[in-house]
């Protein structure tokens, strides 16, 4: 097994944007929601300087998935991942599923102004749905 410039880290250096939290607030919420508690939270992070914005957060999970067609349109390929041989539960409906294998990636939440990125480990899921990732 190789190792990659993904197994290397170094000692963090924190900037003073980190002491500042991205919050939601009612500024930025919709201001009349016809459906309450029907419509998933979705955010438009950039991942590996390519920006989603398909990315549903799941806050009743601590998976996070990337599926195989956002692998491709990061330019990564099967040689960039790193081996896994746990499966995962409940996004196909009674089944497991195995993930391909898994990558650690810079994960950029906010705006230019203000933003935070984040090392985020996904599983990276062999099919397709509407989004590019789920966070857990």
């Amino acid at each position: 097994m190789s190792i990659t410039k993904y197994d290397m880290v170094a000692d963090p250096k924190y900037l003073d944007l980190s002491e500042y939290p991205i919050t939601f607030s009612r500024a930025v919420q919709w201001a009349d929601i016809p459906y309450p508690g029907r419509f998933p939270l979705m955010l438009d992070p950039t991942i590996r300087n390519i920006w989603f914005k398909k990315v549903l957060i799941d806050c009743g999970s601590a998976l996070n998935l990337l599926f195989a067609r956002a692998l491709t349109e990061l330019g990564l390929t099967k040689d960039d991942l790193v081996p896994i041989d746990s499966p995962f539960w409940g996004i196909v409906p009674s089944r497991t599923s195995q993930p391909l294998e898994q990558i650690t990636l810079p994960v950029q939440f906010g705006t230019i102004n203000h933003f935070c990125t984040e090392y985020v480990n996904f599983f990276v899921a062999n099919f397709d749905t509407a989004y590019h990732a789920i966070l857990g």
